[in-house]
């Protein structure tokens, strides 16, 4: 399905009409998710209805999903379900809530995040948020809940509060995928983790490494950054590093530039502290020159037009 289509889906989805369950889920440690569903008072209920209204109401911009992408406050990005794990959570989801109830508070301790499922028409659409640290047994400890009374006086709450916002992170529906908050959809579906196994694998690629005299300020300068490893995940899929045309223009363009990075005398990239941002960029092909202005910039991303 077409992002525009998607979006459509969504935005004329029957939300008031459907049928809702809510769910929360973790990340099991062997891999892969556990969910169980969460009986809703209808006060909430109806309250679940118009956050996904009002959260998919504001989608008014589409754009493919591309690991540098960023979204903005009208913006989604899309791409399509099979590309990410979602399955293995749908599967949970799609069974029915009462057999999966939550029992107490417990249960809950430490989700990730919930998910919100509607179905109408013989169409199922899936919101998902991913949760604050408020859901988390061991932050649970270092605070306690308080409410204003009828005195307007702040007393103690016995029970544990648990924070249901006002928006939702992703949704999925009709085969795609709508992001509204790219951060949260990566954490929840183990993306840094992708990201962090691509790039491993790409220090092992010798046609990469050879590029340098030492490939390790590199490794370091990247570490666990979640920024620097989508960065390394589009450098080995754009694959510039191993145009042996393109890498030859880069040494000629960085020498006429005065770009700063240095080459030993076998034409090896001498990574350091003072080059490895320029470095990245140029291997992202992310160092432009405007015809209109004259200058030469550094772009957060690229979309080639011509």
């Amino acid at each position: 399905m077409s992002k525009e289509n998607t979006l459509a889906l969504f935005q004329n989805f029957p939300v008031a009409q459907a049928a809702l369950s809510l769910w929360v889920f973790k990340r099991r440690t062997v891999g892969g998710f556990s969910a169980r569903a969460v009986n809703t008072t209808p006060g909430l209920t109806a309250q679940l209805r118009q956050i996904v209204s009002s959260s998919v109401a504001r989608l008014e911009e589409v754009e493919e999903y591309e690991l540098l992408a960023q979204v903005n406050e009208v913006s989604c990005l899309h791409l399509q379900e099979d590309e990410t794990v979602f399955s293995d959570l749908q599967a949970l989801v799609d069974l029915p809530p009462e057999e999966d109830l939550i029992k107490n508070i417990r249960q809950i301790d430490n989700s990730i995040g919930y998910l919100v499922r509607l179905r109408a028409d013989g169409q199922v659409i899936y919101c998902v948020k991913k949760v604050s640290d408020a859901w988390k047994a061991s932050k649970a400890k270092s605070f306690f809940n308080v409410v204003v009374t009828g005195a307007n006086q702040l007393d103690l709450v016995d029970d544990r509060a648990l924070t249901i916002a006002k928006n939702f992170d992703f949704f999925v529906g009709g085969g795609g995928v709508l992001i509204a908050n790219k951060g949260a959809f990566e954490s929840l579906l183990s993306f840094k983790l992708t990201y962090q196994n691509s790039f491993s694998a790409l220090q092992q690629n010798v046609q990469f490494s050879s590029l340098f005299v030492d490939v390790a300020p590199l490794v370091v300068h990247v570490g666990t950054n979640a920024m620097h490893l989508r960065r390394m995940a589009v450098i080995e899929q754009r694959g510039h590093y191993a145009d042996a045309a393109y890498m030859n223009r880069l040494r000629v363009v960085n020498a006429q530039k005065n770009w700063g990075i240095e080459f030993d005398p076998q034409g090896r990239i001498i990574a350091n502290d003072a080059s490895l941002k320029t470095i990245m960029q140029v291997l992202l092909n992310h160092r432009l020159y405007s015809e209109l202005s004259l200058g030469t910039f550094d772009v957060p991303s690229a979309a080639q037009v011509a």
